[in-house]
Formats: structure tokens, C-alpha cells, sequence
């Protein structure tokens, strides 16, 4: 009985991490045409969901590229904010209306999409800029040398 067991277990064990290799492989090919729909114009969008999930991930790509610029170029303060909300949103208008010509009433109006996903990539472009500012400007000391 306990050989029964044990084969039972063992055949559960293999299925197991077959299905999970399976999952994975399946996951990866989901990923990756999500991917190409995302990049391609004017693709159809089967949810509403994946729509407003290619903008959340553009708007991400989006604030570390802003973020590693301004910061590379030594912009601080509200400017970079402002500059960083105004892109970010432009771009993101221009790819909802422009390339993949989705109806905004679809998804709520226009500043849906374009708030969606605006406060996770805020504090990514802050993080990126931060540190790009950080790297590329020394803190000047008051103390005067000896």
C-alpha cells in the first residue's frame, strides 16, 4: 500500500513542475504578444484592461527615461515635475488617440487614460531623477578647508 503511495505522490510531484513549466512557457508567450500588440498601431484590444495596462507600462518605461535625462541634465525643483507631467501626459495622449486610436468613451474619457497610471510612475521618475541628479551633481560644501 505504501508503494502505491509512493508512486502516486511521485507521479503528483512530476505533474506537478510539468505544469508549472507549462504555465510559464504559456505566460511568456502571452507576455510577449501583449508585447507586440502593445507596439503595434493600431491593434485591437480584446479587454479594456489590456488597453489601460499598455499605457500603465509605457508610462513607466516613460518616467525612467524622463527621470535619467532630467536628472542628467542637472533640472531640479517643480520645472522637472511639471516637465515630467506635461511629456508624460503628451505621450500618452498621442498613443491612445494617434496610434492605436481606441475610443476614449470606451474607457471613461480621455484623462482616464491619461491618468492612468500617472502616480506609480510619478514616484518612479522621482526615484530615477533623484539619483541621476545625485550621481552627476557633488553637493558643494559650506565649510571652508584648511
Amino acid at each position: 500500500m505504501s508503494s502505491s503511495s509512493n508512486t502516486t505522490g511521485s507521479n503528483s510531484s512530476a505533474s506537478s513542475r510539468n505544469t508549472s513549466r507549462l504555465s510559464a512557457t504559456s505566460s511568456e508567450r502571452v507576455s510577449m504578444a501583449f508585447i507586440k500588440r502593445a507596439l503595434t498601431p493600431t491593434a485591437s484590444w480584446t479587454h479594456k484592461e489590456e488597453f489601460l495596462d499598455a499605457v500603465y507600462w509605457l508610462r513607466q518605461v516613460l518616467s525612467i527615461i524622463i527621470g535619467v535625462i532630467l536628472g542628467a541634465l542637472s533640472i531640479k525643483g517643480l520645472l522637472g515635475m511639471i516637465i515630467f507631467a506635461a511629456i508624460s501626459s503628451l505621450i500618452v495622449f498621442i498613443y491612445a488617440s494617434n496610434v492605436q486610436n481606441v475610443d476614449p468613451e470606451e474607457y471613461g474619457g480621455m484623462i482616464e487614460i491619461i491618468k492612468e497610471g500617472f502616480m506609480t510612475a510619478l514616484a518612479t521618475f522621482l526615484v530615477s531623477w533623484i539619483v541621476l541628479y545625485s550621481a552627476f551633481n557633488e553637493p558643494k560644501s559650506t565649510i571652508p578647508t584648511i
